[in-house]
């Protein structure tokens, strides 16, 4: 094997050559290339490495890997391990289980009705007490599949993107479903998942940017024109995300919980064309804050934080038809009941009653989606003429003004 100037720790090497033998590659007839598959600057949860097997004579693999930080200290302090534990349960437990269900009822790959959204896994390992995980991943734009895409995140998401997204939510809730008839003591591991998202906004790192996102919200409303709204939004800011993990807790939408993504939006999302360039395909990557909750919540933060505003305005029910239809489907044919098991009038109401999530999460997403600098964030009212802020101001506003319909955040 290769050496490389990619640090590469000996146990990932390890579970890498147990990969690529696994692949047919003859120890000591192979090497294996480095290069880093996050930007300079990420790294704080986990890192990510392309690895390339290369022997002549047959065709080069690339693979995705992901562990890490070496740090113990930065592990603790982002709650690394926690992370990993829960994207590991869901690629060594979840997903293999939603596979084996559906090809039990006769549900290939061929099939229009078959969840297989997400990377194949070849490796997965965890030790928390060593402070060891790696996951080894299809690489999902290497040269021996069919190359799919990863959108500009600044850039809202058209209807054809998120209508095939849709699809595959509703497929994977059909799954999730599924599970829970079929397989109750593992649904019932899913149903003590805790919100990881919100333990991870929680901590000593992040928990500064609450206040700091909240009061730049806020200062997108007049205090005197619109009391309301400002105060709304300072307001939030206090215990922000322990009381919007209780509010969006599963046992809430019980008995119609599902496992969720947890974190359904542009740059955990990739998209694969046909000939034509006509969208064709999606995969879910980045299971790090799987959970247990609503099945609306993973769609209602990608409609309102990463698509274009007349989604949700115009589309809206065209969109839920699209997932419930392919929710329905799939279920029927994992012998489930789709209506007894989610009527649509009850995905409606979990709609109204934790789509406030949105507004939550949207204190953070849009300013990174607005690229507002630090500086700007910090004191908006030095910066009121810049372009980037008022772009923000704009997003923000009609967030709020789509929001007021969802039950509030106690």
């Amino acid at each position: 094997m290769t050496e490389t100037t990619v640090s590469v720790p000996a146990y990932v090497q390890e579970a890498l050559l147990i990969v690529a033998q696994e692949q047919g590659f003859v120890r000591d007839h192979f090497s294996t290339e480095y290069e880093l598959g996050s930007k300079s600057g990420d790294g704080y949860i986990g890192l990510i490495v392309r690895a390339r097997f290369v022997s002549a004579g047959r065709p080069s693999l690339s693979v995705i890997c992901k562990f890490p930080p070496e740090d113990p200290q930065q592990r603790k302090r982002f709650n690394a391990m926690l992370l990993f534990e829960r994207e590991i349960f869901i690629y060594q437990r979840i997903l293999p289980a939603f596979e084996e269900i559906q090809l039990q009822h006769g549900v290939t790959r061929r099939d229009e009705t078959y969840f297989g959204s997400y990377p194949k896994c070849y490796h997965a390992y965890c030790d928390a007490e060593r402070g060891e995980a790696v996951l080894i991943l299809e690489d999902l734009v290497a040269p021996q599949r069919p190359p799919m895409k990863l959108l500009d995140q600044y850039i809202p998401v058209d209807y054809e993107h998120v209508r095939v997204l849709m699809i595959a939510l509703g497929k994977l809730n059909a799954c999730s479903f599924a599970l829970k008839h079929h397989r109750p003591e593992l649904f019932d591991e899913i149903r003590q998942l805790s919100d990881v998202l919100s333990i991870v906004l929680d901590t000593e790192q992040t928990k500064p940017l609450t206040p700091r996102n909240c009061q730049l919200a806020a200062s997108a409303f007049d205090p005197q024109k619109e009391p309301t709204r400002h105060r709304e939004l300072l307001n939030l800011a206090q215990s922000m995300w322990p009381r919007t993990g209780a509010h969006i807790r599963g046992e809430r939408a019980e008995p119609y919980a599902a496992l969720n993504h947890g974190d359904c939006w542009t740059n955990n999302v990739m998209f694969g064309y046909d000939a034509d360039g006509r969208v064709n395909d999606v995969c879910l990557f980045d299971w790090q804050m799987a959970r247990y909750g609503s099945p609306a919540l993973d769609y209602t933060l990608f409609i309102f934080l990463c698509g274009e505003l007349e989604l949700r305005r115009e589309k809206l029910d065209s969109l839920v038809t699209e997932f419930y239809n392919a929710f329905s489907t799939s279920l029927a044919q994992l012998g489930g009941d789709p209506e007894k098991a989610l009527p649509r009038v009850e995905l409606e109401k979990q709609f109204v009653q934790f789509g406030r999530l949105a507004l939550a999460m949207g204190t953070y997403a849009l300013p990174n989606f607005a690229q507002l600098p630090a500086e700007i964030c910090e004191n908006p009212a030095v910066y009121q003429t810049d372009k980037r802020l008022q772009h923000y101001y704009t997003v923000m506003r009609e967030l709020v003004k789509d929001v007021d319909q969802f039950e509030k955040i106690n």
